[in-house]
């Protein structure tokens, strides 16, 4: 994935969707009236707005002009949660670049003097957001970007901003993608080098022993191989939203049958147990973090270094967050997720 595109496919006009239009209406009003727009009059007009569509409008919740300590410099906005920050957005005057270096390093450098894991700078037409933490150069902390000023982006623009909803930077839903993200990148840059070693043209001989060497790298020089991901912002996206159980027609008889979408409940942890697809004895890991091997012993607890914790407490423990989607957090020895399971075992447990 690119950090400054995101997949095709809109999940149709929302709150949010509305709120960013009105907000891309005004960018092209301000732009027609052919003058200089200030930065408080963008924080004003095109900032505030969106931060507030994103739920960030209670009053302890999002500070203007923050400080961290008596001496740091002030960041536009800290967005809070539990009295601490963990959003920092910047803003710059509509128009203003965004490119320059100069500000990159000062809204990360603000964020990472507070402890804050995510930053944005912004000029109110387009959004960039940043992993504070990641141990890469300034530049190349960018994850993600969305243009709210142009129609054929605006609905890029809505799956982007909302990872930075209040509601889901609670529930931490853009630490699992930036942490899938990230270990797509790296494994896509492996295949790529992987596709330009002698080792994988020599695997290839190996299975066509009556090709020469010389042959399969010219094929492979021939070839036009590329290795891409899927869209995981639509993703995650999609997997938050569970569409409320249909309500039958009028006049239909259920003859006492539950509707099928209220008998397609999720299996917890102590349903899979049950079911058997979760066995004692397995050893679950967290997704992307070192030494989080842990040992199911049951449906609702794992042994992680000694002590039993419940699923979620496990979770963040290894992590650090003070929640943790664990389905698709937790993984098992071949890589699928609790997730993947509990859809396994919910589609045989459907099976006549």
């Amino acid at each position: 994935m690119s950090r400054t595109s995101t997949p095709p496919g809109a999940n149709g006009p929302g709150p949010l969707h509305a709120a960013l239009r009105q907000v891309a209406a005004s960018i092209a009003r301000l732009r027609a009236d052919g003058g200089q727009v200030l930065e408080e009059d963008t924080k004003r007009i095109l900032i505030t707005p969106t931060i507030e569509a994103l739920g960030w409008d209670h009053i302890a919740e999002i500070r203007n002009q923050y400080r961290h300590n008596r001496r740091d410099n002030p960041v536009d906005y800290a967005l809070f949660l539990n009295r601490s920050p963990v959003l920092y957005v910047e803003a710059k005057p509509l128009g203003g670049s965004l490119d320059d270096r100069k500000w990159i390093v000062q809204t990360l450098n603000y964020a990472n003097a507070a402890g804050v894991d995510w930053c944005v700078l912004t000029n109110g037409a387009e959004w960039r957001i940043y992993k504070v933490h990641a141990q890469v150069d300034a530049e190349e902390k960018r994850f993600a970007t969305a243009t709210i000023d142009q129609p054929e982006t605006l609905d890029d623009a809505v799956r982007v901003l909302d990872l930075l909803s209040r509601d889901n930077m609670r529930s931490r839903a853009i630490d699992e993608l930036w942490q899938a993200w990230h270990v797509d990148r790296q494994v896509q840059q492996a295949l790529e080098q992987t596709l330009q070693d002698d080792a994988f043209a020599s695997l290839i001989r190996k299975r066509f022993p009556q090709l020469t060497l010389g042959d399969v790298r010219k094929s492979l020089r021939r070839a036009n191989i590329t290795i891409s991901y899927p869209g995981l912002i639509a993703d995650i996206q999609s997997a938050r939203q569970v569409p409320p159980p249909a309500s039958p027609p009028a006049g239909t008889s259920t003859n006492g049958a539950a509707p099928a979408a209220s008998r397609r409940r999720m299996q917890s942890t102590d349903d899979l147990f049950a079911l058997g697809r979760l066995a004692a004895g397995t050893t679950l890991t967290i997704r992307g973090r070192e030494d989080s091997a842990a040992r199911v012993l049951d449906g609702q607890t794992v042994e992680f270094k000694g002590e039993r914790l419940s699923f979620n407490d496990w979770g963040q423990r290894v992590t650090g967050w003070t929640s943790i989607r664990i389905y698709t957090m937790a993984c098992l020895p071949d890589g699928r997720t609790l997730d993947q399971l509990r859809d396994k075992a919910e589609a045989a447990s459907t099976t006549p």
